[in-house]
């Protein structure tokens, strides 16, 4: 039996959860460098009540399943040789699972661009803290500092709200 509720009504708090996810992890990616399995978790499994109040098919879903394993299989290397935390590899799969493949392009782009920012972020910063004695924002040229490993997971963030933004419309 079809919902009476519209679906927006009934898709709107899961994306607000997902995008309350992603802000998270884009913050704890930022202080600690990890991105917890309970919170890439939670973001991936909050896909199934958006598919279901939103109506999605079988055969829509099965694409969005493919392309999350498509994207787990082809980073799942880069762990092996550490060029990509473990992490950033179920978040990427977790990305992808949202984007879909009409998405996942898009995605991939904005992900790679803002890790790519980031790295070179990261160089700076690095080099602000080693030669000026006291940098202003120093906090933040410390979180952001490469001497800890390039955040990654915060592209993919950026990517999983674009993502979930491009969803709501």
């Amino acid at each position: 039996m079809p919902s009476p509720w519209p679906p927006a009504i009934l898709t709107i708090p899961v994306l607000l959860t997902a995008g309350g996810v992603l802000l998270t992890l884009i913050y704890r990616d930022l202080a600690q460098r990890r991105l917890p399995n309970v919170w890439v978790g939670v973001y991936a499994a909050l896909f199934l009540p958006y598919a279901t109040a939103s109506g999605m098919g079988w055969s829509q879903l099965q694409a969005h399943v493919i392309t999350g394993l498509i994207a787990l299989l082809i980073a799942a290397p880069l762990f092996a040789f550490r060029a990509m935390g473990g992490g950033d590899v179920k978040l990427w799969a977790a990305l992808m699972l949202w984007a879909g493949p009409q998405g996942a392009v898009l995605a991939f782009v904005i992900a790679t661009i803002g890790g790519g920012l980031l790295g070179v972020l990261g160089i700076v910063s690095h080099y602000v803290l080693k030669y000026r004695r006291r940098p202003r924002c120093a906090p933040i040229f410390r979180m952001l500092s490469s001497s800890r490993g390039v955040p990654y997971g915060v592209g993919l963030a950026i990517a999983g709200l674009q993502s979930l933004w491009a969803t709501a419309l």
